[in-house]
């Protein structure tokens, strides 16, 4: 039985995949299952683990590259056949879970790139060098803003929602970052009544079922966007969404640009902020300096102090501190 630690089975979870068309320009998209967490590990995940995974011949997990690929089956003695009996059981059991909503975005890649570039504008949390802001981080911010956003009109009564991404490295840490800023963002954007569903971020590898689900939603759909989608492939997809509802997003090509100046904007406000800063501690810094010397001046006037003969400096009491110059 797959099962996660600790699941909060009083909210809704979300697994979310991605995928491309192929190539650095291509679309690309974001999408993943929403489902009460009960549904997903007391139902769902149990049935797939029987069904698709242990009937003979038993596979670790079902992921459409790898499925579809004659040298991973070779390897796990899985026929051509055999393989496609298994994805046709995982489409079945996705339209027989009434419960399942498909929420997917996605965005034109090349329009990205040229919007945003290859400047490294990102902070590390790890590290001082800056790291560039990808599509897959802007997908996943708009993905989790779409989903809350359903939540709130469709299910205003869930207390949390999770999400589950597949662990993929240097990914995830990213992915991580943009979560915990989350809330900020949301009361920036003006939206603060999304923040209390804002639940767990969790990574996973391929063996857990939701991941696999949500591997095979983002297949079909790019798929079916670029006319790809025959025979058996195309048969899986209408089964799949046949009576399906959730919310598709379309990110217009427009978004980049200005999401590109936005960012521009706010760093040129964070520099400019460093820099009246750093002038009004270099102003005070001189105000302070003159008030000593002053003050120095003085009492050295009433009152010669020699200097101190360890270390060659003046040392000024200032009420309970004391100044070295």
């Amino acid at each position: 039985m797959d099962a996660e630690p600790g699941a909060s089975y009083g909210g809704l979870c979300v697994r979310p995949d991605e995928t491309d068309g192929g190539h650095h320009r291509s679309k690309f998209w974001h999408g993943g299952w929403l489902m009460p967490a009960t549904d997903w590990y007391e139902y769902f995940a149990p049935a797939w683990q029987e069904r698709v995974l242990d009937t003979k011949p038993k596979i670790p997990y079902l992921h459409m590259t790898d499925i579809r690929d004659p040298s991973w089956c070779k390897e796990r003695g899985i026929s051509w056949d055999q393989a496609q009996e298994k994805m046709d059981m995982a489409a079945i059991l996705i339209s027989q879970m009434g419960s399942l909503r498909p929420v997917t975005v996605n965005a034109n890649a090349g329009m990205f790139l040229d919007a945003h570039g290859k400047k490294k504008i990102m902070k590390n949390a790890d590290g001082p060098k800056p790291s560039r802001f990808l599509i897959d981080h802007y997908c996943f911010n708009a993905y989790v803003l779409t989903v809350l956003n359903y939540i709130h009109l469709k299910h205003p009564e869930t207390e949390k929602v999770d999400f589950l991404v597949e662990r993929k490295d240097g990914v995830f840490e990213k992915l991580k970052q943009f979560y915990s800023s989350l809330e900020g963002s949301l009361e920036y954007i003006g939206h603060p009544e999304l923040r209390k569903y804002l639940g767990e971020l969790k990574a996973a590898g391929k063996c857990l079922v939701p991941l696999q689900a949500a591997d095979m939603l983002c297949w079909h759909v790019s798929r079916a966007d670029l006319g790809l989608l025959k025979g058996r492939d195309a048969n899986r997809a209408a089964t799949i969404f046949h009576g399906r509802s959730g919310p598709i997003m379309d990110l217009p090509d427009k978004l980049h640009f200005t999401l590109a100046r936005a960012f521009a904007k706010r760093m040129d406000e964070i520099e400019n902020g460093i820099s009246k800063d750093r002038r009004k501690n270099e102003e005070s810094n001189t105000g302070s300096s003159r008030q000593t010397e002053g003050r120095s001046g003085s009492k050295m006037r009433q009152k010669e102090k020699p200097k101190d003969s360890t270390s060659g400096r003046f040392r000024i009491k200032r009420g309970k501190g004391q100044l070295t110059f």
